[in-house]
Order: C-alpha cells, then structure tokens, then sequence
C-alpha cells in the first residue's frame, strides 16, 4: 500500500476546507511551524503508542473510504461534501461523510472499513447527526481552523475523545509532498473543549516541518530510519503512526541524542544506541 497519496490529500482537503489543493512551494514546505506550548502535554508510553496506532487506523480508513466515495461520487463539491468522522472500534471503522446541501449539516454517506478493505459506500436512512457527531465534527473543525497547519497543503487529522477528560484530541498531520519523503515534523496535537468549538491547547508535536528520505534496505539488512527529536524526552504519537504507515522501524533520538528510541509495529522500546 503506497504511503504517498496526492489524490487523497486533495480529497480529504477539499473536504475539509471545501478549496482546491495547491502544489506546496519550495517556501511552504521548509515554513517552520507556529511556536509550540512548551513543554508539550506529556503521556506516558502505553497511551503515545495508543494515541499512535489510534491515527494510524484512523488514517487509513479515511484513505479506502475516500477511494470508495470518490470512484461512486466523483464530484465531492457538488455533493456538499464537508467533512468526516471516523468511529473506529479497534477493528472496525465506519467512515461517516458529512455534508451541507443547503439545510444544514447532515449524513450523506457511510463506508465501514475493516481488515479486508473498504466496504460499499451507503446512505443512511436517518441523516440527522448525533448531538456526540455534531460536536466531533465541531471539534474537528475548530482544530482546523487554528491556521496550525502551516508545513505545506493538505493536511489529514484524526481524533479521539481526550482520556482525561470532556472534550476531544485532534491531530493535524503534515502530509508528504512527494514519493519517499517521510513528513516527520509538522504535525499539531489539539485539545478541543466539550462545547467542540473552544481550542484549549495547541501542542505541536516537532520544532519543524522535517521531512527525511525513505531508507532502502541494503546488504541484506533492513531499513531503519532515523530522527532527532526535541519537544519532548521519549517519541511521540506521530512517530508510531509513520512508523506503521511507511512500514518502517523508526529510530528517534531524544536528550541530544543521548536517549534512542527504536519505534516498530505499533510499539516504542528503549534502545542502547545512545550510549557511550
């Protein structure tokens, strides 16, 4: 499954934003990214690998049911197309398209995803959001609308309802600008309030807009991609999501380099490589 997707970032942008893509100049793409709150919100490890494989999921079900929609609808802006929510149980995702033809926001389409794929897209018989979908794409929303996502065009998010407490977590991912670049900075952790309109907190989760180049496997050994990493002392979600989005073992230096993280398959261990 390739991890460059440009059709996706127009779409899911569209949708988002309801304007066109634009090719990012060489400026937007090396642009640093707003001033982080310092320090950023700390969790422990179990809950980043959650947060991580949360994205990850929540990624690629947004991506196949993208696909599923636009090959039934090919003309998302004429459809009233504004938006998504995922509900993702762990193992089932069910994509719900959210659209405005003029009466307000409701239900226009849904795609449940699961191991095997994408499935139909459908339409419900009841369109009428949920008071808890009306204020998840609220919240959603409102993180987009923070101007955080200033690393290139495009941006993807994900979200989940903050662990500890009201209201909701939403990630803005920095997308790829081309083929073999791993964006592994310029993505935003956005704490939105239980009303899904008041922006509480804006973390962004690296100190620039860093893209590395995919490594290839030589000699026989496997790839391993390596990324220093200075807003927080252990890797963030971010990093589990890449590291399963690009299939890649993903090593991340914190401390100055003195602490090595090795990121694999949902999972962050501890390395000895940053020691003398």
């Amino acid at each position: 499954m390739a991890s460059f997707r440009p059709a996706l970032a127009v779409s899911l942008a569209l949708l988002l934003a309801g304007v066109a893509h634009a090719q990012p100049s060489a400026s937007a793409a090396s642009k640093a990214p707003a001033k982080p709150v310092a320090p950023i919100q700390a969790y422990d490890l179990p809950q980043i690998q959650a947060f991580g494989n949360a994205i990850y999921r929540q990624d690629i079900a947004a991506w196949l049911a993208s696909d599923a929609l636009a090959a039934k609808v090919p003309d998302l802006r004429a459809a009233g197309l504004r938006g998504w929510l995922v509900q993702d149980d762990g193992k089932t995702a069910k994509v719900r398209f959210i659209r405005d033809k003029g009466n307000g926001l409701e239900i226009g389409y849904d795609v449940v995803v699961d191991g095997k794929g994408a499935g139909p897209v459908t339409e419900p018989t009841d369109r009428k959001l949920t008071d808890e979908e009306r204020l998840a794409f609220s919240a959603r929303q409102a993180a987009a609308g923070t101007g955080a996502s200033t690393c290139r065009a495009g941006y993807n998010t994900a979200m989940v309802k903050n662990p500890d407490g009201d209201g909701w977590i939403v990630w803005l991912l920095a997308p790829a600008p081309a083929a073999g670049a791993i964006p592994v900075g310029g993505h935003y952790r956005i704490f939105v309030a239980a009303d899904g309109k008041t922006v509480k907190r804006v973390d962004a989760l690296s100190a620039s807009c860093l893209l590395i180049e995919k490594p290839k496997a030589a000699d026989g050994r496997p790839a391993l991609a390596f990324a220093s990493h200075i807003v927080s002392p252990t890797p963030v979600e971010t990093h589990v999501f890449l590291s399963s989005l690009y299939k890649l073992p993903l090593a991340i230096g914190t401390n100055g380099g003195k602490d090595v993280w090795l990121i694999d398959k949902g999972k962050i261990s501890k390395t000895d490589l940053g020691k003398k």
